[in-house]
């Protein structure tokens, strides 16, 4: 034997000599990782034996790379011929002779694998160009030698290397090993091959040998374990898709043998929990050892992890950055204030705002966004929020994340992303600049809601009624301007966010683990939150239909009918306050942020019949509910002074964040209520614009207008020919067959729920729900399931509410609500503001709480403890 022939892997160096695949099997083991044990039939050998046969491989492929491809094919079959009828005999005993010496079984089975000189390298990984032998016996060892030569002269061979404009001809070592039998195989990819993220380790593996996975005839189950960045943190299983695995590849004494597996294995994991992290461990280390990410194909005995092969990747360049996929999603806000399935229209306005006004003051602030993140995503029609980002955001200025979830709602985040703080020049100018901005919404806040106001008024129906579509469209075009230099959002955001960081940080040590229901209790009552007086608003209506004996009587009969309320109710004061309500919160409405939503002044005859019930059931008059806000007010500061003891400081410290929060609460929800005439001016403008589209001919209906994104509607005006009617139509249709389709609140894995929907099972859950508490509270009483409008005449005094979310628009139930129940919402929504300054006990973040009540059915609900028990109580407790 001739040594440059033949060498162990464990010396071969030189990717000349032994090509790609076999020099990266040596280092793996020279870095110590388990690979088995063989030998490499090298390139040496390749080339003596063809040039003894006459066979001039370099001149060969020069002249094979100047034919066309139909005289390539005729002398690409010629080289294969010639190469096969090389004489290797005495080569064959030297390598049989070299696989006897390595110890294994006298019945094992051999893989014989290419390893060219152009595989597996830095540049190019010529992944499945080659052929591979697997299962064979020491006879046929020579035949699988030779075709590995020959496979060398196939056309995609030489297209490939063409394209990448080699000239020479590459040259072909074999790599041969004893076959393992594997209890499971596949390959690992050390850098996420699609979000490009190097935390993150994909795993593909089939039960049985990889041959399957690796020739794409089979679906393997797929995993994604997220690596720790810090040392001695645990590796965390982010995804596992497992498939329906019907048989598998084995290798006996006999050869490969197809394998069927039985009926309960088929849908189980191919890989354990343990055996994915020790392979993503491993995965990592490897990527180390290269210098660079790695494709890793890897087998599972039945004692150990085995590697067979590593390659350089070559077609993923990582990422350090975050993508959409990496991050987790939520509806929190957006499913308290839209509908939900949105409309086109809307969701296309909700994407300009986020970037306009919110995460544009984040990047003034000097806060780093990664490049191609988005603030919202669609699935199903129905908009998430990137919780994920806002997280990076806060945490980038130095506040606490994990307030997130409690404030906003949702679920708090599974994978936090590492944060580097902004430096501390940065940080003192983003301070200064929030304090600034702060400072500049309590100045201008009452001034900006006057003009909104004054919005309304200037585009009511009738000043809008004889302009013409272009006349509208420029009115429409002047509000986004006439916005932007007005909006006061994000500086209330953060006077709020500021004031609950404080709290967060200092009343858990001053007032114990019940901080939270106190603070939520001292803030009852306060008088000022403008959505909250909606309801003493109507508590007053009512306290005049009671008094009035007329207006009683024609409200409680038995034959009232509300749609003739103007003439039978005509010149009554009970009408004139009415009609005051409806001047003051008509433009209000569930789901209010879509301007394609209805407003309360849309439809007056569902507040008529809340007010009915309401004057029916004898419910608390205005002074009744102020003194019982109120009271509930002075206790819980009371209680707080208390336990501040001798602490003056602690109180002047409490003192300040408290009234600073009731203030930027209070202009939280001026501000919202406010924007809702800007958005009612803009309603009325979209309406007659549809009507005058309609008249034209372009449109079929004035609601069409809401299914035009922003830039349909500026298209469709500058003369584009689409089809609108039909695009339209195909919306309307595709938000039809989206109604029926459930999606999860909160998003952990965007590729795992895409175009999937989503059922939920509940049957034989616990009788108790638990949430976050919002209100508190402790109450008993019936379900009432609202799933929209239609629902509130079903209302009865006292019935705990079941909602989606806390939408404020449901705000006039409350005063018949005993109590309230909330899928999502955090403590800092606007519904939540609204229902703790009613005092209506409230708990929000009770997962599939509408799935799992149903009307009529008795729960108690402890707004203290944030649970809820489904069943008669033992006693009740009154609000």
């Amino acid at each position: 034997m001739v040594s440059s022939f033949i060498i162990p892997l464990s010396h071969c160096h030189d990717l000349g000599l032994v090509g790609g695949k076999a020099l990266g099997l040596c280092r793996l083991i020279e870095a110590g990782f388990p690979v088995p044990p063989g030998l490499c039939v090298t390139t040496d050998a390749y080339a003596h034996h063809l040039h003894s046969s006459s066979f001039r491989d370099q001149d060969e492929w020069r002249r094979i790379i100047g034919l066309s491809e139909s005289d390539r094919l005729s002398a690409l079959a010629g080289c294969r011929s010639q190469i096969n009828r090389t004489e290797i005999s005495h080569l064959i005993t030297d390598c049989l002779t070299a696989l006897q010496a390595l110890g294994q079984p006298p019945a094992i089975r051999w893989a014989v694998r290419s390893s060219s000189t152009t595989e597996d390298t830095a540049y190019a990984s010529a992944a499945g160009l080659y052929r591979t032998h697997l299962g064979r016996t020491l006879a046929e060892v020579e035949c699988a030698i030779k075709d590995l030569w020959a496979s060398l002269w196939e056309l995609r061979v030489i297209s490939y290397l063409a394209r990448q404009g080699r000239k020479t001809a590459p040259r072909m070592a074999v790599v041969i090993q004893p076959m393992i039998d594997a209890q499971a195989a596949g390959v690992a990819y050390s850098v996420h091959p699609v979000t490009r993220r190097r935390s993150q380790v994909m795993i593909n593996a089939i039960p049985g040998l990889a041959a399957p996975l690796v020739d794409g005839t089979v679906t393997p189950d797929e995993y994604v374990v997220e690596v720790p960045a810090e040392a001695g943190k645990p590796f965390q299983i982010l995804t596992r898709h497992l498939a329906r695995k019907t048989d598998c590849l084995r290798v006996s004494n006999t050869g490969l043998q197809q394998a069927s597996l039985e009926e309960d294995t088929q849908t189980r994991s191919s890989l354990t929990d343990n055996q994915l992290v020790v392979l993503a461990q491993i995965a990592k280390e490897i990527e180390r050892t290269f210098g660079q990410p790695a494709d890793i194909e890897w087998a599972f005995d039945t004692e150990q992890l085995w590697i067979l092969q590593a390659r350089p990747i070559t077609t993923v360049r990582p990422t350090p950055d975050l993508t959409n996929d990496d991050c987790e999603w939520s509806r929190t806000n957006f499913k308290e204030t839209l509908p939900e399935l949105p409309s086109p229209l809307s969701l296309s306005f909700l994407e300009q705002f986020m970037d306009r006004y919110i995460l544009e003051h984040y990047r003034r602030l000097g806060c780093r966004i990664p490049e191609g993140l988005t603030s919202v995503r669609l699935l199903q029609g129905r908009p998430y929020l990137n919780v994920t980002l806002f997280h990076l955001l806060v945490a980038q200025l130095g506040g606490d994340p994990a307030l997130n979830a409690e404030q906003m709602g949702g679920e708090p985040l599974q994978r936090p992303p590492q944060v580097q703080a902004l430096g501390k020049m940065t940080s003192l100018r983003a301070a200064w600049l929030m304090l600034k901005e702060m400072h500049r919404v309590e100045r201008v806040g009452p001034r900006v809601f006057a003009a909104m106001k004054g919005l309304a008024r200037t585009y009511q129906r009738e000043s809008v009624l004889n302009l013409s579509p272009n006349e509208l469209m420029s009115e429409l075009d002047k509000l986004g301007p006439w916005l932007e230099s007005r909006e006061v959002t994000f500086g209330i955001a953060g006077g709020v966010g500021q004031c609950l960081q404080i709290f967060s940080k200092v009343l858990p040590g001053w007032l114990g683990p019940d901080w939270r229901m106190l603070l939520n209790a001292a803030l009852q009552g306060q008088g000022t939150v403008i959505s909250a007086q909606q309801i003493l608003r109507l508590a007053e209506v009512t306290g005049i239909a009671k008094r009035d004996r007329h207006t009683h009587t024609i409200l409680t009969s038995a034959s009232w009918n509300p749609t003739t309320f103007r003439t039978t109710l005509a010149g009554t004061e009970f009408l004139h306050a009415f009609d005051k309500y409806l001047e003051d919160y008509g433009h209000r409405g569930v789901g209010e942020s879509d301007v394609m939503s209805p407003r309360l002044a849309d439809n007056p005859t569902a507040i008529l019949s809340i007010l009915r019930a309401q004057v029916i059931s004898d419910a608390p008059s205005q002074d009744t509910v102020l003194l019982r806000q109120g009271n509930k007010q002075v206790s819980a500061l009371a209680e707080i002074r208390q336990r501040l003891g001798w602490r003056l400081d602690r109180w002047a410290i409490f003192l300040w964040c408290y009234r600073r929060l009731c203030r930027f609460f209070s202009l939280r929800e001026a501000n919202r209520h406010h924007l809702m005439y800007y958005s009612a001016a803009i309603r009325t403008l979209l309406i007659r614009l549809g009507e005058r589209l309609v008249e034209q001919g372009l449109l079929r209906q004035r609601d069409d207008i809401f299914f035009l994104t922003i830039a349909d509607r500026t298209d469709l005006m500058n003369g584009n020919t689409q089809d609108w009617n039909a695009i339209i139509a195909a919306r309307r249709a595709e938000r039809e067959q989206r109604i029926a389709i459930k999606v999860p609140d909160t998003v952990h894995d965007w590729t795992a729920v895409r175009h999937r929907t989503v059922t939920q099972d509940h049957a034989g859950e616990d009788c108790a729900l638990s949430g976050i508490p919002i209100s508190i509270g402790t109450v008993t009483g019936s379900v009432r399931l609202i799933r929209s409008a239609a629902d509130w005449s079903k209302v009865i005094p006292g019935e705990i509410l079941v909602v989606p979310v806390i939408d404020p628009g449901l705000a006039p139930l409350f005063g018949l609500a005993g109590g309230l129940i909330a899928e999502m919402g955090g403590t800092l929504s606007h519904g939540a503001i609204i229902a703790r300054e009613y005092g209506l006990p409230a708990i929000a973040n009770v997962e599939s709480a509408m799935l799992r009540l149903s009307d009529g059915v008795p729960v108690t609900l402890d707004a203290g403890s944030g649970t809820i028990r489904i069943g008669p109580s033992q006693s009740v407790e009154s609000i």
